[in-house]
């Protein structure tokens, strides 16, 4: 285990380390900066170092959490979508890092919009949207809303710059794990599609995931640090503080490498 603890640092340390300047975050919008990029180089190059979390790999060897600088885990409603809420939670944490105040972002505005055809949503269909339109505050349009007021139409709207794929189904080996580690590293929460069934939605005290037996489903979850010691990732779901353990969930390394199909990470934008 050590040997490959110092081969994952040598590995991370050889990649430039990049905090963006304001220049190079309104860059990210060039038109040679792919949407949606699954480049290894690319994502390097691209994946934002949050000021004052993402730091030196040398620093966070063993841990890393961003968790005590997001909102509180939230509990999806009878006619919410679990992809909006994980989507929301992710935005609202780059959103409130410089703010004076915690701001909850609409999870329904996107769930309403993107729902509209009646097909499922996508995550890549969903970051486009953000992207392009982008959400509100919840304090506009609250949580489990019916209809989208007419009041979204004059207020601000909060979206991204762009998405990287840094964790796809073909990678074998620890190269999830290390993908996942570098983002947090850099201050970058995880959103990840976890191959499960119906149960994870109803997981009651309980501190580590165990993988059912037949799982035929994909349920996106937000990745938000990780620990040497135990090798695994900690995650937060949109089920409520009840959920997991007060609304968190380790997954062991070897069970991310096994069911996790796909990560990503939001590059935001420069400014909110």
């Amino acid at each position: 285990m050590k040997q490959s603890r110092f081969f994952f640092l040598a590995l991370i340390v050889a990649l430039p380390f990049i905090a963006f300047t304001q220049d190079d975050k309104i860059q990210l919008k060039a038109q040679d900066a792919a949407f949606g990029t699954s480049d290894l180089e690319m994502i390097d190059r691209l994946m934002y170092t949050v000021p004052g979390i993402g730091r030196d790999p040398r620093d966070i060897i063993e841990r890393q959490s961003i968790k005590p600088y997001m909102m509180p885990v939230r509990k999806i409603g009878p006619r919410g979508s679990e992809l909006s809420y994980i989507l929301s939670s992710c935005l609202e944490y780059y959103v409130n890092l410089n703010q004076n105040y915690k701001d909850n972002l609409s999870p329904d505005f996107l769930k309403l919009n993107l729902e509209s055809t009646g097909k499922r949503v996508t995550p890549q269909e969903a970051f486009l949207f953000l992207a392009e339109q982008g959400t509100v505050s919840a304090s506009i349009m609250p949580f489990d809303s019916k209809t989208i007021p007419n009041a979204v139409y004059a207020t601000a709207k909060y979206q991204i710059n762009n998405y990287l794929h840094i964790v796809r189904d073909v990678m074998r080996g620890r190269q999830k794990v290390y993908e996942v580690r570098k983002a947090l590293m850099r201050g970058n929460p995880v959103i990840i599609e976890l191959q499960a069934d119906a149960s994870i939605r109803s997981l009651i005290r309980q501190d580590t995931w165990e993988p059912p037996a037949k799982p035929a489903e994909l349920f996106p979850l937000l990745v938000v640090g990780y620990d040497e010691t135990r090798e695994a990732f900690e995650v937060s779901g949109c089920w409520g503080s009840s959920w997991g353990n007060s609304g968190y969930l380790w997954i062991r390394y070897d069970d991310f490498e096994n069911y996790v199909m796909n990560g990503y990470v939001m590059v935001p934008q420069a400014v909110y």
